[in-house]
Order: C-alpha cells, then structure tokens, then sequence
C-alpha cells in the first residue's frame, strides 16, 4: 500500500496536537492558516479518519488522533536522525529508549542514572517525559513512553504498577522559622501557619489535603503554585511554609531553608515503575529501568 503522506503534514498535525489551536501551529510554522487546514484536510483524507475535533472554542485529539500522534513524532524524529547522520557523514545507531517521569526524578536520579548509562550504551539515544504525574500516566499508556517513574497508576486496570520506593513528605521553610529547631514536627503544629502548595490538580496536593481533612484545625493555604521548585523557591524567600515531597529537596539550589519529618505516619507517596499491562520492555529499556531501580535501592541503604 502507498504512503501518500507528505512530511509537511505530519509537521502541521504535531503542531496543532501540541498547541490545541490552528492559529498558533499556522504561527509557528510561518505558514498561512488556510494552508495549515488544508494539510491537515490531506492527512485526514489520507488516513480516513478524523484527527481533531473543533469547536468554536478549542481544538482536541480525537482517539485517532491520540494513537497517530506517538507515531507521527517518531517519524519525524527518525527522519531528523537520518538528516544529521548524513550531515555527520557517519552511520548512527537507530536504538532509542523514553522514559516518562515526574520532575522530581527527573530533576534528583535519573541525571546520576543516564550518566552511568550512557557510558555502556553511548549510541542510545533517550528521549525523558518530564511532566505531571497524569502526563507520565497518559505518555505510558499511549505507548509514547517504554515506561515511567510514577506516583501514580497503582489502581490503573491498563498499567502494571511496581513499587521501587517509599518517599516522606518533609515540612520545609525558611531557616529563621520558629519551628525549625524542632527536630519533628506535627500537623496539628502548622496549624495556623501560612501554607504554600502546588496546585489542586495536582497529585501532590491531594495526599496533603487528605492529610490536612485528619487533623482538627486544619493549616490555610495561602499561596498556590503549579510546581515544586516554584514551591521551594516562595519558601525560600520567606512567605510561608511547605510539605513536599524528600525527592524533590534533595541538594536542592537554595540557600537558607530546613526540612524536618512530619511526626507520626506522616504522609507517604509510593513511588513506581509504570508499563502498559503485559508489555515486556526491550533489552535497552528494561536495562535502564534497572539501572533506575538500583540506583533507588542505593539510596534507601
């Protein structure tokens, strides 16, 4: 069967999948919006399937769309590597592993990880998904990802879920605090203090909330943020105090901070190696997934 998909249409539907909007991908590709269309008009004819559905408001994957855009990214990745290996005029190796995780192993392990990795398997190329735990979920299960580092999918019926790690969550804030020379502290002790958070959507936020739903007087989120190294930073500079997760403090660039435990159970995130349910990975991957779960294991010793 003949391919008649052209490069410059894959370019148009990667870019309207990553921007939810054909004025932005039209933008982007320094093209007109008519022409943005129609590309995406031939591709759909050519696959005989709808890939996006609009409204007057926005634009998203149809379940088609999903499944074509892990394939329409790898194509054009491949072809990028062809093009600098003939610019480099030598013959590079196609073997490839991705991995998806939260930012806070993206950020405090995998680094160390890829270090050792790369230097047994330097012709591999790996491509990281660091994004929220609902992205590393999805990357998974779109197959976008060989697997994921994940606090989440435990309970996914499509997922295959093994725990590699327990993380605490620590109280961290500023150095001059008047709780920091406690050596433990509780819940019930925050009451009152002026709270920073990431936001309600994410996972994190959830397991602190249900804390917080345990304790009589539950402490006031004052100021809402979307990530944890926003987090840190607004503790830092002295507005208020946090519970995040021990990961994502770990040789943390900031000065003038403590963390201490929470007393008591505390509150705890398993953390995981994530697969599509009965997907076996290839030699490459599943040699970084170990590689992942050693260095985890050298860590709690």
């Amino acid at each position: 069967m003949r391919i008649n998909i052209e490069t410059g249409e894959l370019l148009a539907f990667i870019a309207v999948a990553k921007q939810s909007s054909f004025k932005a991908a039209a933008e982007g590709l320094f093209i007109s919006q008519p022409a943005l269309s129609r590309r995406i008009e031939n591709l759909e004819n050519s696959l005989q399937e709808r890939l996006f559905e609009r409204t007057t408001r926005r634009v998203s994957l149809t379940a088609a769309g999903k499944l074509f855009l892990v394939h329409a990214q790898a194509v054009i990745e491949e072809l990028e590597l062809g093009i600098r290996s003939i610019e480099l005029g030598t013959a590079q190796r196609r073997e490839h592993v991705t991995v998806a995780c939260v930012p806070s192993v993206a950020n405090h392990l995998l680094p160390q990880v890829l270090k050792r990795y790369a230097t047994e398997h330097p012709n591999v190329r790996v491509k990281i998904i660091d994004e929220s735990a609902t992205d590393v979920l999805e990357s998974v299960r779109s197959g976008e990802a060989d697997f994921g580092i994940n606090f989440i999918g435990a309970q996914e019926a499509e997922i295959d879920f093994e725990e590699i790690m327990q993380e605490h969550y620590l109280v961290v804030m500023p150095d001059k605090h008047p709780l920091a020379n406690e050596r433990v502290i509780s819940l019930q002790a925050l009451a009152g203090e002026k709270m920073v958070s990431v936001s309600s959507s994410s996972g994190n936020r959830g397991l602190i909330d249900n804390a917080f739903a345990r304790v009589p007087h539950r402490p006031v989120i004052q100021y809402e943020i979307n990530h944890v190294a926003g987090a840190i930073s607004l503790v830092a500079a002295g507005i208020g105090v946090a519970l995040l997760p021990e990961l994502s403090i770990k040789n943390a660039p900031f000065t003038g901070i403590v963390a201490r435990p929470l007393s008591g159970a505390g509150i705890v995130r398993s953390l995981g190696l994530i697969v599509r349910k009965g997907n076996v990975l290839r030699p490459l991957s599943a040699k970084l997934a170990s590689a992942l779960r050693e260095a985890v294991s050298s860590r709690q010793e």
